[in-house]
């Protein structure tokens, strides 16, 4: 199975360093999904330890578990050496609740009419009431020689269309109200620019939410070897057309909107270290990217993490794997992040640009700056590293040369951060 966990077994114990964080819950069996409902409650996803052991809970203020549905299907591939349970809930119309389970091939569907959080009796995989599955219909458009599917997460709309995330499968799976099962896109395979692993690399999409005006927002992790910069935000049209929204990412495992500010919020569960094989301890980090194309990180140094909620006051919450904790990162702690960066300024003039592009910035502390220019699949076509620079205003010429038309993206890198602004050539 084309998952992205497989080394747990090496991740449980990192140590974190101190950060402006509260852990709201720990010792939790491998905590995935995170999603907050109209009551505001938290739910979280355990994977389990591959003994049957998924679960789902309502994560109490207090940091105690309300069990919702125990006993999901888990178990421990000894062939990657990855555990393997349910990823994600979402929340249905008529009280009902979705997990998604790989095992089980898609999403079962559990009725929580009279279900009291902390009273009644928790549910297993036999209270079921329905199921979607998309996992034979993969297979079947597949070659025969390498099936795989990992139903991660998904959406459903008003018409009770079902659109998953097929990690395995790499693409989009509608299934329309009467079940009728469809392709809705594909995500390529990515050229690999270095020597190490294959020379084409999975897409493997992660998150899908529903994107305003329709369509949708889909997240992807790639496959080995996790080159840093190489994972995108899509969007994807209700009738499966991809274009790139935002590129230069590592890793994503996990999106969510703020309908209220436009603002995308996107998860990165770590870095990847070829030269121990290993995540970097403390390398998740959550970016925030504004309705006009800047972005910024407001949330990092946290450990490998695949799930993330906000809610209405603001606050965010992660999930930590191996550490088996949850986190949330108050409101008013990331916008004051925010605040403190060095880079208080930052422009593209002109934009859309034909021949060259100014890129004004300006510093409110000394700091080391380096500014990079990534094209739309997120391969850099320009670097310069100014070393330590003073405070005040900056700038620099950056010409198109021989690039072609489309968008591009200008990161500046100061101590205190990244931030971003979208480029257009003309």
């Amino acid at each position: 199975m084309r998952t992205f966990f497989f080394l747990h077994f090496i991740l449980v114990g990192n140590l974190v360093s101190a950060q402006t964080y509260t852990v709201v819950a720990d010792s939790l069996r491998l905590p995935n999904g995170l999603e907050i409902d109209a009551q505001s409650r938290l739910w979280v996803v355990e994977s389990g330890y591959g003994f049957d052991d998924g679960a789902v809970s309502i994560l109490q203020p207090d940091g105690a578990l309300l069990p919702v549905v125990v006993g999901l299907p888990a178990f421990f591939d000894t062939t990657s050496q990855e555990s393997v349970g349910p990823w994600h809930t979402t929340a249905l119309p008529n009280n009902r609740l979705g997990v998604f389970s790989p095992i089980d091939g898609g999403v079962l569907i559990f009725d929580l009419t009279g279900f009291v959080p902390g009273q009644s009796q928790p549910l297993t995989v036999a209270d079921a009431v329905g199921s979607v599955i998309i996992a034979d219909f993969v297979y079947q458009n597949q070659p025969p020689d390498m099936p795989d599917s990992n139903p991660y997460t998904g959406v459903v709309d008003a018409n009770g269309n079902w659109y998953i995330a097929d990690a395995g499968f790499n693409g989009i799976v509608k299934v329309d109200a009467a079940g009728q099962r469809s392709v809705l896109c594909k995500f390529g395979p990515i050229a690999n620019p270095t020597p190490v692993g294959p020379p084409y690399y999975d897409a493997v999409p992660t998150r899908i939410i529903a994107k305003p005006g329709g369509g949708f927002y889909v997240s992807n992790l790639t496959g080995f070897p996790f080159l840093e910069g190489s994972a995108s935000i899509f969007e994807v049209s209700p009738n499966g057309i991809v274009t790139t929204h935002a590129t230069g990412f590592t890793m994503l495992t996990d999106l969510t909107l703020n309908a209220n500010t436009g603002d995308l919020y996107a998860l990165q569960i770590g870095t990847f270290d070829l030269s121990i094989f290993n995540f970097d301890p403390n390398s998740a980090k959550v970016w925030r990217l504004r309705p006009d194309g800047s972005r910024e990180v407001i949330a990092d140094n946290f450990d490998l993490s695949p799930g993330m909620a906000l809610d209405g006051k603001g606050n965010l919450y992660v999930t930590e794997l191996g550490l088996g904790r949850v986190l949330r990162f108050d409101g008013a702690v990331s916008a004051t992040k925010e605040h403190l960066s060095d880079l208080t300024e930052f422009s593209l003039s002109p934009n859309p640009a034909v021949d060259f592009s100014r890129i004004d910035f300006f510093l409110k502390n000394a700091s080391p700056v380096h500014v990079q220019v990534l094209d739309a699949t997120g391969k850099l076509v320009f670097s310069q590293n100014f070393g330590a620079l003073e405070p005040g205003k900056h700038e620099l010429i950056w010409r198109r040369q021989n690039h072609p038309a489309g968008l591009y993206w200008v990161d500046i890198h100061t101590k205190t951060g990244v931030k971003t602004q979208k480029l257009i050539l003309k």
